[in-house]
């Protein structure tokens, strides 16, 4: 549909457009021409040798016209009658191609496709009307058909091949008037689209102005509300400048709002969470269109922070993001209550900690290879459980959580020895059966005492694994361990673990009654107790961490 008054004024400046294309195709033409139009001497050399030098001299006349039509397309005076040069051009190339048609036999000729790639190259490039297309053809059909019959002679079949020849000129000839007309047609309806097109964009930007006012008049309205909302609210643009802020803000941060004085937000964030802001929330807000719940400080104008949850959203126009506004709660009284529930916990974390090291250390005190012992148990404990948790046999039951307890609680599986006398513990040989006997009173020594500790504490808590582990680490998986000759799966999972961890360091560490194994040597020896001594899950997953133990071993 066609725009009242300016139907006349897109014509010119179509007209106009189209020119200015055809400068720039026609620059682009010559120069197409003039390189490639020389190159098809390597044709010649090999399909026409017997004419290569006078193709040569037509080729190199061919490209010194086009230079001079370059020369001439670059004055003013070109520029005004391009399309009488762009003939020039055509006609010089058909020229020098019907020369070659003529010498290489005229009527048969396979020549004369050249002068089909040069109609169909200028009436591709150059943006043609339907007259121009039509001209440029028939000049072209005219320069080949001419010569050919005045000058050629027709050999047998000649004449059928030259109708063949002309045949399929002519087809060509119509499709590139008809391609020239549809392009131009495509033209001039995509350069009204455009022109339709800012038309009605202007009408749209009076429309977003005149909505813009109506927004403004609304704003005035709704100041009140804005002005005594609980939260803090803040209106910035792009660049971080504060536009306008309710009271609420400004109490926060213990300014007042003063006429002219318009600050940058990220003044009043702390430093340590300025790069947050302004990477995780100002710079996310160009590609996202809000941005919900996050957390940094401010700091008032006496450097009291102050924590803020955020929600924030970009304001566009036009699609370009041209401010944000926040709205921005106070929550430094929940951050407190979540600082001091952290660090409450970890304090419990600590003091279990500390009360297990506390317990371990008085076997500690009573024999001083214990303690490099008990680091060493803490680590192959660990690697075990962690192991462990890989099967899945024990997924879900062995958590993160339960790693942790039984890598504390492990050390405490001899504490029992404390009540065994010094004569039978660090006596340098070996026991005989009544003191044997004596110190596998020890488990029972450990858990009972662990057991009269946990019995204080309500519910299940970390010393219940330290429990289990003193009672029952000395039990065997075949029943013929002690001090309850318990079997297989009635033995805690954390004492069947425990006792593969005791029983490499003990075998792989010097005793003032025996000297230490090799790390092979005490694995073939647990191995060999697989079924017998040992869990055969524990066992399977000591010989996947074997040579971690190794390497805990040598480092501890």
């Amino acid at each position: 549909m066609p725009i009242p008054g300016i139907e006349g004024n897109n014509n010119l400046d179509f007209e106009k457009e189209l020119k200015d294309f055809f400068y720039k195709r026609l620059y682009l033409l010559f120069w197409v021409g003039f390189i490639l139009f020389p190159l098809f001497l390597v044709l010649d050399y090999f399909v026409a040798k017997e004419y290569f030098e006078s193709f040569l001299v037509y080729r190199i006349l061919v490209s010194l016209s086009l230079l001079v039509l370059l020369f001439i397309h670059s004055k003013p005076a070109g520029k005004k009658h391009l399309f009488v040069i762009s003939i020039m051009g055509l006609t010089c190339c058909g020229i020098a191609i019907s020369m070659m048609v003529v010498q290489t036999g005229g009527y048969d000729s396979f020549y004369y496709v050249g002068m089909i790639c040069i109609l169909v190259a200028f009436t591709s490039i150059l943006p043609l009307n339907l007259y121009q297309s039509l001209v440029s053809g028939i000049l072209m059909y005219m320069i080949y058909v001419i010569p050919v019959l005045l000058f050629s002679q027709a050999k047998p079949n000649g004449r059928l091949i030259f109708f063949n020849n002309n045949f399929f000129f002519l087809f060509f000839f119509i499709v590139s008037v008809v391609k020239s007309n549809e392009d131009f047609k495509s033209r001039q309806i995509e350069f009204k689209m455009r022109k339709d097109l800012d038309y009605y964009a202007g009408n749209l930007e009076r429309e977003v102005k005149r909505r813009i006012k109506k927004h403004e008049e609304s704003e005035l309205r709704y100041k009140e509300l804005y002005e005594n909302i609980l939260d803090s609210l803040v209106v910035m643009d792009s660049s971080g400048k504060i536009l306008i802020a309710n009271p609420n803000f400004y109490k926060l941060i213990g300014e007042t709002e003063a006429e002219g004085k318009n600050p940058f937000f990220i003044e009043f964030v702390h430093p340590n969470d300025l790069g947050d802001v302004q990477d995780l929330m100002l710079e996310k807000l160009f590609s996202q269109t809000e941005i919900r719940d996050f957390q940094f400080r401010l700091l008032n104008n006496k450097n009291k922070a102050f924590y803020m949850e955020c929600s924030a959203r970009g304001l566009q126009k036009a699609g370009e993001i041209i401010g944000y506004q926040l709205v921005l709660r106070d929550i430094s009284f929940r951050k407190k209550l979540e600082n001091n529930l952290v660090n409450s916990f970890d304090t419990l974390k600590n003091t279990r900690a500390a009360t297990i090291m506390g317990l371990a250390k008085l076997t500690e005190y009573r024999d001083h290879d214990t303690g490099s012992h008990l680091e060493r148990i803490q680590e192959y404990v660990k690697m075990l459980t962690e192991e462990l948790a890989n099967f899945h046999e024990f997924h879900g039951y062995l958590t993160p959580e339960y790693v942790e307890d039984i890598h504390l609680s492990s050390i405490l599986h001899d504490i029992g020895k404390v009540g065994i006398p010094d004569s039978i513990l660090l006596k340098p040989g070996r026991l005989d059966i009544r003191e044997f006997n004596i110190i596998k009173r020890h488990c029972q020594y450990g858990g009972d005492a662990i057991k009269a500790v946990e019995s204080k504490i309500s519910g299940e808590s970390f010393l219940t694994l330290g429990r289990e582990i003193a009672y029952s680490h000395h039990e065997k998986w075949d029943g013929t361990g002690y001090p309850t000759s318990s079997i297989n799966n009635q033995i805690p999972l954390s004492a069947r673990i425990v006792a593969v961890a005791d029983v490499y360091d003990a075998l792989t560490s010097k005793r003032i009654y025996k000297d230490a194994y090799s790390h092979n040597t005490a694995v073939k020896i647990i191995l060999s107790e697989r079924k017998k001594h040992f869990d055969p899950l524990v066992t399977d997953a000591f010989l996947a961490t074997a040579a971690k133990f190794d390497l805990t071993r040598k480092q501890l």
